[in-house]
């Protein structure tokens, strides 16, 4: 029997359509309400709602500011070649304990495995150990990489690498260090090494960046040139730091969830704009040249505590060299630029000061001729010390007068007391308006900072007594800085136009300049015919006077002498009533040679002054300072293409003998004077090792050639 299919089926009736319908329009009407509730809701979010900021600190990732800092301007020299420059450096690390887990791994699997077939009742093999043989292998390359970096670094020796080496490997040490400021190509030449050319996972080579400012002249006008550091700002450095520094970056960064940072796209970013390079007026060629020529006449007397040395062009103004060196408190102390005794070395003169006093006679008409005599009083002036040169004149001479210019040769204190005291006793205000209208009474602007201020004893002031003019007109009682002198001279070697020094040409980006500097003009101190005037007085004291070591240089030379002594401290003085002198009898001496060249169309002023330390002994101006004067115009006459065509179509070779380290067995060679590799050659030839500092060549070793040494010790050069 079949069974029939039962069917249910909703009827299509009116009554069936409207019951559909009414649901229909429920369930429409209920998501319409909800999608206005829910418009509602994000209207009031966006408008009104805010929400706890614990909770927005719980869900968003945090932020942190990354300041971006600029890459520093370079240094440059008038020729563009760099003083001071900012460059990568690495410090270099090694993880010794790479791969050391990865060869223990190889061992423990070896041994499950002879496990598995052992509990198998299988043949077990012998053991092989790879990782043991891989740790082998790996002491073998860190052996050869230990001899690859006592080449590059030999203050180890290979041993010394290698040991320093296993013992982080068996200490756990990840970041054991092996050099410090490694150049970008010392890092290249690491990467070709044993082991380190696997690369930082497998050789364990870890090298950390970091800028660096390096100065490629190593001291040569350092003090000028500067720094700027937490316990100060000084040089070009520091006074064209907002310059040299750039504009530093900044963007927020939001770390994520394996803790690196991301940058926090919904943050404003500003970008760091680099440094601006200085280009200065120096010629570093003249500076390594003054640099030399004051070390060889200062270097060996431990009796000088300080040198300086000032080159600046005359029609412009513009500082070509200057070199400041001096000593700590030691005598025999190693000569360093320590501090711009140029600017700051306020003092008096002595002698270069009494150009001061001629200028002004020659200008006011006063002195119309350097022939002119004047009575030689034995050398004495009412209220004055006598001048026992003038007593040595008369008794060479049996004259009783003595001309101007003969006066001014042999630095006549008389002769610069008797002419401003005749001429302006009556009205000394005359003879100080001079001073102040050569600039030498006031400081002025000048490219760095630290400028002294001159001390002037003029009428009105504590300092003025009656034999204030006297003393002034021949060196004494007024205080001024070498910048100061050195711009006087030059102003004469202008004929009378007195111009700014400066050391700043210009401020340069990418190659472009924009901020020219340049020459700019003082005053105007005199005429030309009264320049030429005191010129030819100058060019008599080199020819006839204080300064004829000078008359064997390679250019004519216009100059003044002046040795002059230091007012003492009252530490200094022990009780001494006498402000030069100690109870002892000692003093501090200063001694300047000041003069431009060629005399006959002046185009370099220089100044040369030595500063003693308190002793018994004297330094003048025409000794020393002379004599390191002559070998800076020798040397710039040789290099200055000015002068070229001074030079003979014929001549003679000099001489040329070879020298060679000659050194007993056991005993260190001299190599002083010798270049880098001749001098390398010589040490190592003889069976030591030899380290080095500086660049040029050997200024110095040790130990002292000729001292008895064992095979391996070292000796260590400085090069200049």
């Amino acid at each position: 029997m079949t069974k029939k299919k039962q069917y249910s089926e909703i009827k299509d009736t009116f009554e069936n359509r409207d019951r559909i319908h009414i649901v229909m329009l429920g369930l429409t009407m209920l998501f319409i309400g909800l999608s206005v509730g829910i418009i509602l809701c994000i209207v009031r979010i966006q408008t009104t709602y805010t929400v706890d900021s614990k909770v927005i600190n719980i869900f968003r990732p945090r932020e942190d500011k990354y300041v971006e800092v600029p890459k520093r301007g370079r240094i440059l020299a008038e020729d563009g070649r760099p003083l001071a420059i900012t460059t990568p450096l690495y410090n270099i690390y090694m993880d010794c304990t790479v791969r050391k887990s990865e060869f223990e791994e190889m061992d423990r699997k070896e041994e499950r495995r002879r496990q598995r077939l052992a509990a198998d009742g299988k043949e077990v093999p012998e053991a092989k150990h790879p990782g043991a043989q891989a740790e082998a292998a790996w002491r073998e390359k860190a052996l050869a990489l230990s001899r690859e970096l006592t080449r590059l670094f030999p203050a180890k020796s290979a041993d010394q690498y290698y040991k320093e080496i296993i013992a982080g490997r068996n200490e756990g040490k990840k970041h054991m260090l092996i050099r410090r400021n490694v150049s970008h190509a010392t890092l290249n030449i690491l990467n070709t090494l044993p082991l380190f050319d696997e690369g930082a996972y497998r050789g364990g080579l870890i090298a950390e960046q970091h800028d660096e400012r390096i100065y490629p002249y190593d001291t040569l006008a350092r003090r000028v040139i500067g720094y700027v550091r937490e316990q100060g700002r000084i040089g070009i450095e520091g006074t064209y730091d907002y310059e040299l520094h750039g504009v530093e970056g900044r963007e927020w960064r939001r770390v994520t969830d394996d803790k690196k940072y991301i940058r926090d796209f919904d943050s404003t970013v500003v970008k760091a704009v680099d440094g601006n390079d200085v280009r200065t007026t120096l010629n570093i060629d003249f500076q390594d040249i003054a640099d030399r020529a004051l070390r060889r006449q200062i270097s060996d007397d431990p009796q000088i505590r300080a040198g300086i040395a000032v080159v600046m062009e005359a029609s412009t103004g513009a500082i070509r060299a200057m070199v400041n060196l001096s000593r700590d408190t030691i005598p025999g102390s190693k000569l360093w630029e320590r501090d711009n005794l140029v600017l700051k070395e306020v003092g008096e003169q002595g002698s270069v000061m009494k150009t001061v006093t001629l200028l002004s006679l020659v200008e006011d008409g006063h002195v119309k001729s350097l022939e002119e005599t004047i009575p030689t009083h034995h050398g004495v002036v009412p209220g004055y010390n006598q001048d026992v040169h003038i007593l040595d004149y008369e008794r060479l001479t049996g004259r009783s007068e003595i001309t101007v210019k003969h006066g001014f040769e042999i630095s006549s204190n008389y002769v610069f007391t008797y002419l401003p005291e005749k001429f302006y006793g009556d009205n000394p205000q005359e003879f100080f308006d001079h001073i102040y209208a050569y600039r030498l009474g006031e400081k002025f602007d000048f490219d760095l900072d630290g400028l002294g201020t001159p001390v002037v004893n003029r009428p009105g002031t504590p300092g003025w007594s009656r034999t204030t003019l006297g003393t002034t007109a021949y060196g004494y009682g007024m205080s001024v800085t070498p910048l100061h002198v050195v711009t006087f001279y030059n102003a004469i070697a202008n004929k009378g136009r007195m111009m700014k020094p400066y050391l700043v040409e210009s401020v340069e980006k990418d190659g472009k300049v924009v901020k020219q500097y340049g020459p700019s003009v003082l005053n105007n101190i005199c005429t030309r015919a009264t320049a030429d005037t005191v010129t030819r007085a100058l060019m008599a004291v080199v020819d006839e006077g204080t300064a004829t070591r000078l008359k064997t240089a390679k250019l004519t030379v216009a100059g003044k002498t002046g040795t002059a002594q230091v007012v003492l401290t009252p530490k200094e003085r022990k009780g001494s009533a006498d402000p030069y002198h100690d109870t002892s009898g000692r003093k501090k001496n200063q001694g300047t040679f000041v003069g431009f060249f060629p005399a006959e169309d002046p185009k370099y002023t220089i100044l040369v002054t030595v500063y003693s330390y308190l002793s018994g002994m004297s330094f003048y101006g025409g000794t020393k300072p002379a004599l390191a004067v002559r070998e800076i115009v020798d040397n710039i006459y040789a290099i200055d293409d000015t002068w070229s065509d001074r030079i003979a179509s014929t001549g003679t070779l000099p001489t040329m003998q070879e020298r060679t380290a000659v050194a007993e067995s056991g005993k260190a060679p001299d190599v002083k004077g010798f270049g880098l590799m001749d001098a390398l050659y010589a040490v190592e030839n003889a069976g030591f090792r030899c380290t080095y500092e500086g660049s040029g060549h050997v200024t110095a070793q040790s130990p002292a050639p000729g001292t008895a040494l064992k095979k391996g010790e070292t000796v260590k050069l400085t090069l200049k």
